[in-house]
């Protein structure tokens, strides 16, 4: 069995109830999230060896709520390091009907993003690991961690290690200009990438054609970087901000073909936050296990249209239970 190991920045995420806006809010929902944390849930939820690497603060109490939660899904948090700085945050306003949800996020001076150079002990970071999955949304954290993620990503390759990476770009957090330089220094490493169609004009210099889809950018972002084994995503087609149709998507470089999952109907969505992740998480498990193109897009569409039916950032459904959604059409599971 494959060990993971995710790197990246948990944060606490305060919610508001559907209904009501921030400014009229007398109470928040706790959840704890941040991409790689949810990653490594989702997969050790799927039962894969996961490890998670961040830096937290010291002595505090919603860090060890954190970690608990982590350690209570089976993930080895040994690789978390402590020190000054604070717990990152993000404020949700949830939208409803035809109101987008709005994010509000409080990062400045966490521990992870006061980092100025790495500090993890490599040797023991990399240990017995065979796929490092780290995010865009993490490079975006300061200028440092625009260089550390990038030496870490390096590391790992020099250490035989598959590299998996989101581009997860945050338009709130780093400008199109900071993100495509650093992105393009990543990509030339990366074995498994999440992107897109406006990954691929934006970062990656694609030339947008109308009519032309999803296999077409992930051909062409494939043709400057053969490098990338498996390119994946997702596709929604939005009937309002919050109901939609979504698809999901993977290219094959080596063989130059590509699947498409069938069409979920998300008209009754409960939390979008974390469906990228968990399709992440889906798709990972499908490399893994050597599936097929086919395969892996519809556990991977599955997994992420179960997790916009519960709160939260994690998807906390277990294989068998997707498996089951995959197949069962009826009202009720009997």
């Amino acid at each position: 069995m494959k060990k993971i190991l995710t790197l990246g920045e948990s944060l606490t995420r305060l919610s508001t109830r559907k209904g009501y806006r921030l400014s009229d809010a007398t109470g928040l929902h706790l959840h704890y999230g941040g991409a790689e944390a949810n990653v490594a849930i989702n997969m050790s939820l799927l039962d894969h060896e996961v490890k998670y690497a961040t830096k937290l603060p010291t002595d505090h109490g919603l860090t060890s709520s954190l970690i608990s939660q982590l350690q209570g899904h089976r993930v080895d948090c040994k690789n978390v390091i402590y020190g000054e700085g604070r717990l990152g945050s993000y404020y949700l306003e949830v939208g409803t009907g035809l109101r987008a949800s709005n994010v509000i996020y409080d990062r400045d001076y966490t521990a992870l993003s006061l980092m100025e150079e790495n500090e993890w002990d490599l040797d023991e970071l990399f240990a017995d690991v065979s796929i490092f999955h780290i995010t865009g949304v993490t490079l975006a954290l300061s200028e440092a961690w625009h260089d550390i993620g990038v030496e870490l990503i390096k590391e790992a390759k020099k250490r035989g290690i598959e590299v998996s990476f989101d581009m997860n770009f945050r338009q709130k957090m780093w400008s199109y200009e900071t993100a495509t330089e650093t992105y393009q220094k990543v990509l030339p490493y990366v074995d498994y990438l999440s992107a897109g169609k406006l990954d691929a004009i934006h970062f990656v210099g694609v030339e947008e054609v109308e009519e032309a889809d999803w296999s077409y950018y992930l051909k062409k972002i494939a043709e400057q970087y053969p490098n990338i084994k498996y390119l994946y995503g997702t596709i929604r087609d939005s009937i309002t901000p919050n109901s939609y149709e979504m698809y999901g998507y993977i290219w094959d470089t080596a063989n130059a073909e590509g699947a498409i999952s069938q069409q979920y109907n998300n008209y009754t969505v409960i939390d979008r936050v974390g469906s990228g992740d968990s399709y992440t998480a889906a798709v990972l498990d499908g490399i893994i296990y050597e599936k097929s193109l086919e395969e892996i897009v519809e556990f991977g569409i599955a997994a992420s249209a179960l997790k916009h039916t519960v709160y939260g950032d994690i998807n906390p459904f277990s294989r068998e239970e997707i498996e089951n959604f995959m197949e069962n059409t009826s009202d009720v599971i009997r």
